[in-house]
């Protein structure tokens, strides 16, 4: 049986996996989109500041105690 302390620590590893993986991908992927959409002349900033912040969500999950 799992006492409190092992839970505890598996929902922030999966909380830390999480904010450290799923944001950096969504940010390329938006800037990417908004790159290839800047060529043909509609430049959406909304779109690279978005991207950006979600890069910068990364270190949110270096934050998270590992134990």
């Amino acid at each position: 049986m799992a006492t409190r302390g092992s839970s505890g620590r598996g929902w922030r590893r999966i909380l830390r996996l999480l904010l450290t993986v799923v944001p950096p991908l969504v940010g390329v992927v938006l800037i990417g989109q908004a790159v290839v959409v800047s060529i043909g002349g509609d430049i959406r900033r909304w779109e690279f500041v978005l991207g950006a912040a979600c890069l910068c969500l990364t270190f949110a999950g270096r934050l998270v105690p590992k134990e």
